[in-house]
């Protein structure tokens, strides 16, 4: 049984939708992915799911790390994974060698986010991308988004935690010194706000 905690539940039936628009959105079957703030591991789990890539999960946290391989060794899938404890602005991976990075509710804690952007850059390879920030993506029904909005939202008042808006991410962007990059919403009145970089070949 997937264990999670009651904030992930409520969203989780999002995840499977997201990873289908990543996969849509960039062609995504084969290579590398990289998940940076796994939480339990939704997204790389469902990404497993309906591909062929490789997948990293990568997060500073061991116990986060700890409880994605074990929901991770829960699903009747055969990717090959690994589980890699590391700040993202200290990957231990590669120049230009990775296909595909996602992370979804992460960045917002980043210590040193324009620099963790920077990584995420330096590993892409050439023609691939990233997608970085928070949202529920735009393959969610009205009525499901209506409902995971506010608990979203109730969710961030009880921790007194606000979010960029997306010209604060657009800033962040510019700051980092990063080209290829859009800062994009889930679509109109739909909210989400993630930072989508191309690392031109």
């Amino acid at each position: 049984m997937l264990r999670t905690d009651d904030n992930y539940q409520i969203l989780q039936p999002m995840y499977p939708l997201l990873i289908q628009q990543f996969v849509d959105d960039y062609r995504l079957q084969n290579g590398i992915a990289v998940d940076i703030g796994v939480g339990p591991g939704w997204l790389g789990m469902e990404l497993a799911k309906i591909t062929d890539m490789r997948i990293v999960f990568l997060d500073i946290s061991r116990d986060s790390l700890d409880l994605a391989k074990k929901n991770y060794e829960a699903l009747p899938v055969d990717n090959e994974v690994s589980f890699v404890q590391a700040d993202v602005c200290e990957m231990p991976l590669e120049d230009d060698s990775v296909d595909f990075v996602m992370s979804r509710g992460s960045i917002w804690f980043w210590e040193r986010p324009e620099e963790g952007l920077r990584a995420v850059h330096r590993i892409l390879k050439p023609g691939c991308f990233a997608v970085v920030g928070g949202g529920l993506g735009r393959y969610i029904p009205p009525s499901m988004r209506e409902r995971m909005q506010k608990a979203v939202q109730a969710g961030l008042k009880r921790r007194n935690e606000k979010r960029p808006s997306l010209v604060e991410l657009a800033a962040l962007v510019e700051r980092a010194g990063l080209t290829g990059c859009r800062v994009v919403s889930d679509g109109e009145h739909a909210g989400g706000r993630w930072i989508e970089i191309e690392k031109k070949k």
